[in-house]
């Protein structure tokens, strides 16, 4: 992982069932709209990550940072 300069933002206290904070695309993408430059994804967040599949998949995980960086933010 490459250093971040900049505010990142922690997902869990904004998810919720009304978009933009419903799945990881939108609440990404808000994020990058607001100045985030990195997220921190919480583990138990269902909807945001499959920790089952992340521990046994490098594909999997390689395929969610993708779709987080194409909303213009990191994870952190």
């Amino acid at each position: 992982m490459k250093n971040i300069k900049g505010p990142a933002i922690f997902l869990a206290q904004f998810m919720g069932d009304e978009a933009p904070f419903n799945s990881l695309e939108s609440i990404c993408k808000w994020a990058a709209d607001l100045g985030y430059i990195g997220v921190q994804i919480p583990s138990w967040e269902s909807r945001l990550i499959d920790l089952q599949k992340a521990a046994e998949s490098k594909a999997y995980c390689d395929e969610l940072k993708g779709r987080v960086e194409a909303c213009g933010v990191q994870i952190t």
